[in-house]
């Protein structure tokens, strides 16, 4: 009897060690893909550092990379022209490039997340339409939904047009009955929606009017601005970590709505939560340049491949992919033609539309599988 009890402890021993020993060993796993895809953020990073000194560097002039950095570190370094150049004009533009990018990057991967479809960004929602939509109201009628606000009309417009917009898909996703994918087809339809409405404004409108509707319907960097870059980077510092700290329920939603509520996810108070994120995020990116699509899309699918979908990792990563996107954009904008700048809206567009294919042919394919 004595035998078979120390043999049975010796068999519980055996197992417990090995249990404790698979438990360090999923521990030491864990913790190294955790650390390959911090050192991926910090690779990333980097290239955006890059690509931002290099948007800088190039334009019309040729200013050698040395000397823009000797007039980043000492304004007064090389003369006023030099210093009007970078501080005035260049840097306002390529920084941003950068805010939008993240804007319109953590804007794409929440609403990818929210409601589980990969093709979910502002653009393909409409919310980038209803922006447009606003600011051709303001140019071609002067009509805008706030008063007395002066030259920022076209800019408030398109921002009060693209918060609505998100804030009506927000109300049809809290209607009973209504599934992820019938929001995804009540976007698109107010994509069309807008669009036919802002062909109206188009046709409507004075050669000049049509010039300013074309400008801010493709996209541009031009307008940009040291006030826009105060208030953009204070929305993202706000926002980003608002969203940090709900990514452990953002990444149980994933696994989808009835295995998070069964975690304690509250998953209404958790879409209203995020949507509003997604609107602020989306409707000032839309004001601050115009539309600019696929952004929100490239980023958050690029991103998902590297590292999968522990939004610990997704966000952030989405944000500095889409920065580092429009930040290449920008600087192939100045470089495609010598003495022509064309609209980033053109160029996201070139490089989007392929990857949103390659998105619908790869669903395709799994589910017929």
């Amino acid at each position: 009897m004595n035998i078979i009890s120390e043999h049975s402890n010796s068999q519980n021993k055996v197992a417990s060690v090995s249990s404790t020993a698979a438990a360090l060993q999923s521990a030491a796993n864990y913790k190294q893909r955790s650390a390959k895809k911090i050192r991926l953020l910090l690779v990333v990073v980097a290239l955006l550092i890059a690509s931002t000194m290099l948007d800088v560097s190039i334009g019309p002039g040729n200013f050698s990379l040395a000397t823009v950095l000797q007039v980043l570190m000492d304004k007064t370094s090389h003369g006023i022209m030099l210093e009007v150049i970078i501080w005035d004009y260049r840097m306002p533009i390529a920084v941003t490039a950068v805010i939008v990018g993240a804007m319109l990057g953590v804007a794409g991967a929440l609403m990818q997340t929210l409601l589980n479809n990969p093709l979910a960004e502002p653009f393909t929602l409409g919310v980038s339409s209803a922006a447009s939509f606003g600011a051709a109201l303001a140019i071609v009628t002067g009509v805008g939904l706030v008063a007395n606000v002066g030259s920022l009309l076209v800019t408030i417009n398109a921002f009060v047009f693209s918060l609505s917009t998100c804030l009506l898909l927000l109300l049809v996703m809290r209607l009973k009955g209504i599934g992820t994918q019938a929001i995804i087809l009540f976007g698109i339809a107010i994509f069309f929606a807008f669009n036919a409405m802002l062909a109206m404004m188009e046709y409507g409108a004075s050669e000049t009017q049509l010039q300013r509707i074309v400008f801010w319907m493709l996209g541009s960097l031009s307008r940009a601005s040291w006030v826009q870059i105060a208030w953009g980077s204070t929305l993202l510092l706000v926002v980003l970590p608002f969203c940090m700290s709900r990514t452990w329920r953002l990444t149980a939603l994933r696994l989808g709505e009835e295995t998070a509520s069964s975690m304690g996810v509250n998953i209404p108070r958790l879409r209203i939560e995020i949507l509003i994120c997604i609107s602020l995020l989306a409707a000032t990116a839309v004001a601050f340049v115009g539309t600019i699509g696929f952004v929100g899309l490239v980023g958050p699918h690029i991103a998902r491949l590297l590292v999968g979908e522990d939004q610990r990792f997704f966000i952030p990563l989405s944000a500095l992919l889409g920065a580092l996107m429009l930040s290449l954009t920008s600087i192939v904008s100045k470089t495609l033609t010598p003495g022509i700048i064309y609209p980033i809206g053109i160029i996201t567009a070139l490089i989007g539309v392929p990857v949103f294919l390659a998105i619908i042919f790869k669903h395709a394919r799994e589910r017929s599988l």
